[in-house]
């Protein structure tokens, strides 16, 4: 009866373990992919729709993000994840938006489950001093 309960005990335990693990967020090492959804790429005082974005967040801390308007322009970066996913992961944009040498901030917002974009925006100086500001939201489908 000892060993029934005992191995009982230790069955609960090791479910308890599993279902506890499975509910704190895990911190995010790399991410990559694309969304379709809505926004706003402005330079200046020249606007345009953003289709759609590619994100490819790398191990090393590197970013790429590609928007695709009517071309494809693509900025550089870092970025580091913050322990709360519901603030984002922060971008710094070093380089790219048209002639390369972009600078400024931004966030990009993943899905709850971590798998897909939801939310990019992002504010840069570049070329000759040009504001860039991106808004960009994911169709909720995706």
């Amino acid at each position: 009866m000892k060993v029934y309960l005992a191995s009982a005990l230790a069955l609960c335990f090791i479910m308890w373990a599993q279902t506890s693990a499975s509910v704190i967020p895990q911190q995010i090492t790399s991410f990559s992919g694309t969304a379709k959804g809505q926004g706003t790429l402005t330079m200046g005082q020249d606007s345009t729709k953003i289709k759609s974005v590619y994100i490819n967040l790398k191990e090393n801390g590197d970013a790429d993000i590609t928007l695709f308007t009517d071309l494809q322009l693509l900025a550089t970066g870092k970025w580091t994840a913050s322990n709360n996913p519901t603030k984002g992961i922060s971008l710094k944009i070093t380089g790219g938006v048209v002639e390369g040498n972009a600078t400024g901030s931004g966030t990009v917002f993943l899905t709850s489950d971590g798998k897909s974009i939801s939310r990019l925006t992002f504010q840069a100086k570049g070329a000759g001093s040009r504001k860039v500001n991106v808004q960009f939201v994911a169709d909720k489908s995706q």
